[in-house]
């Protein structure tokens, strides 16, 4: 009778890591799923500052081309009357 409830006890505590691991298994399951969404989230925001970012530069850059060729003008025509007076 030893060997048959030692056998029983064995079997019970195999069937409890068994059902512990399933439930584990499952958490860790819906822990990574969150964190695909999380990292899929960020991966976005990042993608809609880096293009945010991106767009002001370039505007920065217009605005600076537009300041420099509008300098140059001024200048060539402040020579021009200076030139003629």
């Amino acid at each position: 009778m030893a060997d048959q409830d030692f056998r029983e006890r064995v079997l019970e505590a195999l069937s409890r890591l068994e059902s512990q691991a399933r439930e584990n298994n499952a958490r860790l399951e819906k822990r990574l799923d969150s964190l695909d969404t999380r990292v899929g989230t960020l991966e976005r925001d990042v993608g809609w500052i880096k293009g945010k970012l991106e767009g002001k530069q370039e505007g920065s850059s217009k605005v600076l081309t537009v300041l420099t060729v509008c300098t140059a003008v001024g200048a060539v025509i402040i020579a021009l009357i200076a030139l003629f007076n």
